[in-house]
């Protein structure tokens, strides 16, 4: 039998500016970490269907939630350490299910590519940030 999980145990941690791992979970409502796998085509003349080989692989890590100043404080800092190009990676660790013994967790380095703040009149402040993840992507256990 299925064990499903709540999203409410999600743990999200990153970097800040000093390359130090922190938890960032309490202001994040939204993580999205598609990973993909590029086609390399194969096919030669005279066939009459494509072939394909797997080609690299690539993933993003899409980031959302409620604005917060001290949240901010790290985002802005790692976004101004990346322009001024004194940092070429951050550590990312997701755990979809929480972070007990255990539960599952993927690692990796990513490079920032967007950190957005945004207003509406009836919400509160959100932010998101985009995130390209450079290398392999280490899957294990908490």
């Amino acid at each position: 039998m299925a064990t499903f999980i709540h999203s409410k145990l999600t743990v999200v941690f990153l970097d800040n500016a000093a390359g130090a791992l922190q938890d960032i979970s309490q202001y994040c409502n939204s993580v999205s970490f598609p990973q993909e796998l590029e086609e390399v085509d194969t096919t030669s003349f005279g066939a009459t269907s494509r072939t394909f080989i797997p080609g690299f692989a690539a993933g993003t890590l899409s980031l959302s939630g409620n604005w917060d100043r001290t949240f901010d404080g790290i985002m802005s800092g790692v976004y101004a350490a990346f322009r001024a190009g004194t940092l070429t990676s951050v550590t990312f660790e997701y755990g979809p299910e929480g972070n007990t013994a255990g539960d599952v967790r993927y690692t990796g380095e990513a490079v920032m590519l967007s950190y957005e703040k945004s207003s509406e009149v009836e919400d509160p402040v959100a932010w998101s940030s985009e995130l390209r993840v450079s290398g392999t992507v280490t899957v294990n256990t908490y």
